[in-house]
C-alpha cells in the first residue's frame, strides 16, 4: 500500500512478501523486507539517472538492478553501508 503526502510517497510493504526473491521472468526488484534492513526510494528525474549512476560507480557502489517498469518509469537499486535497499525512481512510477 502507499500513501501520498504532498509530493512524497510512503510505501508500506508486507515483509514476508518482499523477502521472497523475484520469480524468473518477473520484474527484477531486489528483496527488501523491512525486518532489519529497510527500503527507501528517492524521486529522480529521467535526465538525472546518468549523473547519479556515475556518482555511485565512482564510490564503488554496485547497482543491483536498473530497469523500466511496465508504465515506463525507470528505477535503480543499490545498498547503503548498513545493507538497506535504496532506490531512485521516476515519479511516474506512482502516477505523479
Amino acid at each position: 500500500m502507499f500513501f501520498r503526502a504532498g509530493s512524497a510517497v510512503l510505501l508500506i510493504f508486507n515483509p514476508a512478501e518482499t523477502e521472497k526473491p523475484a520469480a524468473p521472468g518477473s520484474l527484477p526488484v531486489p528483496t527488501h523486507g523491512a525486518r532489519g534492513a529497510g527500503h527507501v526510494c528517492f524521486r529522480l528525474e529521467r535526465d538525472d539517472f546518468s549523473a547519479v549512476i556515475a556518482q555511485l560507480e565512482a564510490r564503488n557502489i554496485a547497482i543491483e538492478s536498473d530497469f523500466c517498469w511496465p508504465n515506463g518509469a525507470r528505477s535503480i537499486y543499490f545498498r547503503d553501508p548498513a545493507g538497506n535497499s535504496l532506490e531512485c525512481a521516476e515519479a511516474k512510477l506512482w502516477g505523479l
